[in-house]
């Protein structure tokens, strides 16, 4: 006995109609499941920030702003200018790290003071330093300035040179380190407000933290989907620097931002994801306008809701030279029945 395979294939339209929804439901389901968007908030770690009475200026209040050149960056030396105009004039101490060579050969020929070899190295090679004086008439500001160049293929978002950053820019201690890249502004006043609610001699972190876990995450059980947002900035107290340099190990993950609240959690070390009084996120890794006003559907991979903006906000990242002006520009106007940016002795807040 013979069967024609051929024959045997042949199936009515009403089977072919039925495997053919029924394959378009599996897939539809599947897809669906892939780019279901695992985006949470962490309860244990929201810490609620009060606003309502004015706060007063913290007295021996120091901060070191750390910031991250990357490679890649176009036109890191306007990028540069905007963050000495902004927020680290605020900074007791800035800090920068590149791995772009050019960038720091143009700031070592046009405003260095001098250049030390550094003997310490991450990756492939040692770090050079050059520190350069900013013009004296400026206010409110400090005036030294180093920039280290990094001789590594790695950057920030790579734990290993994150780490190298964090305990290398800390060799001499520091109360508070905030720790951004060159897409990342801060508002020092503001994040001067929400320290109040924590001790300096404490191991704590401060950030963006979330949890990314998904309908497939059982699927990996020895992985860690929670985190600490690097690209909206991260403020370190000087015990908790201490604590996670120590932090160092094959099973930790490789990227920054995994490794960052994987380290904390196993060191004691305390993580903190600050909220304003209306439930609104101090912290935020996306510029004002993606915020309050998302991309178009049609170029975004998961859906979002149009949000608003904290008036206490810390930081915001992702942003370009231009909205870093138009922030900074934004804080110094006095809307009327606002207060606007303070900077007097007594009381220092601003709003956004």
């Amino acid at each position: 006995m013979t069967i024609n395979i051929f024959k045997a294939r042949i199936r009515s339209p009403k089977d072919a109609l039925i495997h053919l929804a029924f394959g378009c439901t599996i897939g539809y389901l599947i897809g669906f499941l892939l780019i279901f968007d695992g985006d949470y908030d962490i309860s244990e770690h929201i810490s609620l920030v009060g606003h309502e009475k004015p706060t007063q200026k913290a007295e021996n209040f120091n901060l070191r702003c750390v910031i991250i050149i990357h490679r890649a960056t176009h036109k890191p030396e306007k990028i540069i200018s905007a963050l000495s105009d902004g927020y680290t004039k605020h900074c007791q101490e800035t800090i920068y790290f590149t791995n772009n060579q050019k960038v720091f050969d143009k700031f070592q020929s046009e405003c260095f003071l001098n250049i030390t070899i550094i003997v310490q190295k991450v990756g492939e090679g040692p770090a050079k330093k050059t520190t350069w004086e900013e013009p004296s008439g400026r206010k409110n500001g400090q005036k030294n300035h180093t920039m280290y160049y990094v001789d590594s293929s790695l950057n920030h978002f790579y734990w290993s040179f994150y780490q190298y950053v964090m305990e290398f820019s800390s060799k001499v201690p520091s109360q508070w380190t905030f720790i951004g890249d060159d897409q990342t502004y801060l508002i020092v006043p503001n994040l001067r407000n929400v320290l109040h609610n924590f001790d300096s001699e404490k191991p704590v972190v401060l950030g963006k933290v979330r949890d990314t876990s998904t309908f497939f995450s059982w699927l990996f059980p020895l992985s860690s989907f929670k985190k600490i947002s690097v690209r909206g900035g991260i403020v370190f107290s000087n015990s908790a620097i201490d604590k996670l340099s120590a932090c160092k190990g094959f099973f930790f993950a490789r990227a920054s931002d995994y490794a960052l609240y994987d380290c904390s959690d196993s060191h004691n070390v305390q993580i903190a994801d600050p909220f304003d009084e209306d439930a609104l996120r101090l912290f935020n890794d996306l510029p004002p306008k993606q915020i309050i006003a998302p991309d178009s559907k049609l170029f975004r991979t998961s859906s979002m809701k149009g949000g608003k903006c904290s008036d206490h906000a810390v930081s915001f990242g992702q942003l370009s030279e231009k909205d870093m002006r138009v922030l900074e520009y934004g804080m110094t106007l006095k809307v009327f029945g606002r207060g606007g940016l303070e900077t007097s002795e007594s009381n220092e807040t601003t709003t956004t």
